[in-house]
């Protein structure tokens, strides 16, 4: 099965990162690979992609052909709800719901929050034509823990019952990513309204771009063993929120192989969606937690973490 025909991570937050923060070597996360041709369109030269699920690398496969295409934007579903885009477990939960979301708003609501210029504006949008007891009612059920858990979620990233889950407000982190970014400059919350990128595009399908020859590089692995094969030097390590499906002994000996692989300067960054990873005082001892000033457009995650390593004293 596929379960992630898109990569539910910020592209705008990662080229920031990698702008400001200079390696040699790429290793993400395969997910729906958008990401990575995110990364590639702005300009980084290759990048290893790294997954457990085959289908997620034939998937990306698929995008890179879909690419030199002639009909691309057709292949990828950018006008439509059928493509590329649009064949994972999660984008066919989202599409459910966005069915339905127009029925429990009045019209022209829709049309009113892309026009809205402001955070201001699209607050008055909110609270005047958005804010309904219908809309709170189904978004409330339909994005409740044990929905997104049965129909939305990869199963890996719920069976340990080990750990205790925090609870994520979906709905009040679509409400603020809504209100602080307009539609056409947001693809994933513009997703979750219209099962599309109606008003939106993902940054590397505008224009005619393609990657080079052989700029990604795909394994069929997990990242820990992955990485405990990388030659140390300055790496970028994308582990996604893969740290969900792992207990706390595994995590430490992955924070431990990231450190052995990974010279001055590199960087490591992982998402928490809905468990708290704990973070070995060995590796804060010689990595540093690096504040993030843009915001994260995606409304399904609680926390985003960036590390640096530093040099020895």
């Amino acid at each position: 099965m596929l379960y992630y025909a898109q990569s539910w991570e910020d592209t705008s937050l990662l080229r920031s990162i990698v702008d400001a923060n200079e390696v040699d070597h790429y290793h993400m996360v395969a997910s729906g690979g958008d990401h990575a041709l995110s990364l590639l369109n702005h300009g980084i030269p290759h990048i290893h992609l790294v997954d457990t699920e085959q289908t997620q690398l034939q998937h990306v496969q698929k995008k890179l052909e879909a690419l030199h295409a002639t009909d691309r934007d057709s292949l990828f579903g950018l006008h439509s709800r059928k493509g590329l885009l649009h064949e994972g477990r999660l984008e066919g939960f989202l599409q459910k719901f966005s069915r339905v979301f127009p029925l429990l708003l009045s019209p022209g609501a829709r049309r009113a929050m892309v026009q809205a210029n402001s955070p201001e504006q699209r607050a008055e949008v909110y609270d005047k034509l958005w804010n309904t007891r219908r809309l709170q009612f189904l978004s409330n059920r339909f994005f409740s823990r044990e929905n997104v858990d049965t129909n939305a979620r990869h199963p890996g990233l719920i069976q340990d019952k080990s750990k205790k889950p925090t609870q994520v407000n979906y709905v009040d982190e679509f409400k603020a990513k809504m209100i602080a970014h307009s539609l056409i400059d947001n693809p994933y919350v513009d997703y979750i309204v219209h099962g599309y990128h109606k008003n939106s595009s993902l940054d590397y399908l505008k224009g005619n771009w393609v990657p080079e020859p052989n700029a990604i590089t795909l394994h069929h692995t997990d990242m820990k063993s992955y990485v405990e094969q990388l030659p140390s030097a300055r790496h970028m390590i994308h582990a996604s929120d893969i740290m969900e499906a792992t207990d706390g002994t595994f995590n430490n000996d992955f924070f431990e192989a990231v450190d052995q692989a990974c010279t001055t300067g590199s960087i490591f960054l992982y998402w928490e969606h809905r468990y708290t990873v704990q973070v070995p005082d060995s590796f804060k001892n010689q990595w540093k937690l690096v504040p993030i000033s843009r915001d994260d457009r995606v409304p399904f995650y609680n926390n985003f973490y960036l590390w640096q390593k530093q040099s020895k004293v």
